[in-house]
């Protein structure tokens, strides 16, 4: 069976994801989407959605390894709904069946991707394109934050 990976970037309101299949030089998306927190919910209600939405997701593909891309500690604001899913999420991976995990800011992930920290931004933004990946250029910057974190999870 193929490894299997999820990518995580999480804003105040929505979960972006990406699950690969695959080795770190050569993999298949196999999705890319997005779970959106639903607003009739309390905050604990939307974490309890969050999480189990995530839970299914994980379950549905044997995934084996994942990258959360979190917040950068020198950020201008701290953004405390974003801090919450971010704090959900990481306990979901850590009781689920996922070996092998990390929480990554831009310099940890660009390590994993062999690629330098200047060079992720770029990536991110989409004025590169990684790995010649032909939907690049279709994809928000959330997805392919995902996609890389994605990626370098497949890096252990």
């Amino acid at each position: 069976m193929a490894k299997s990976s999820i990518g995580i970037r999480a804003t105040p309101n929505q979960i972006f994801y990406c699950v690969l299949t695959g080795e770190f030089d050569e993999f298949e998306i196999t999705q890319i989407d997005k779970i959106v927190t639903p607003k009739a919910l309390e905050i604990p209600e939307q974490l309890k959605f969050i999480r189990n939405t995530l839970c299914d997701i994980i379950n549905e593909n044997n995934v084996l390894s994942a990258c959360i891309r979190i917040a950068e500690s020198n950020a201008r604001k701290t953004n405390i709904p974003r801090i919450y899913l971010e704090g959900v999420i990481q306990e979901l991976i850590a009781s689920s069946t996922i070996e092998k995990y990390y929480v990554g800011q831009i310099s940890s992930i660009s390590a994993r991707l062999g690629i330098d920290r200047s060079d992720f931004k770029p990536f991110a933004s989409g004025e590169t394109i990684y790995q010649e990946i032909e939907i690049w250029n279709e994809l928000n910057l959330e997805q392919r934050e995902s996609l890389l974190a994605a990626i370098s999870s497949l890096n252990f």
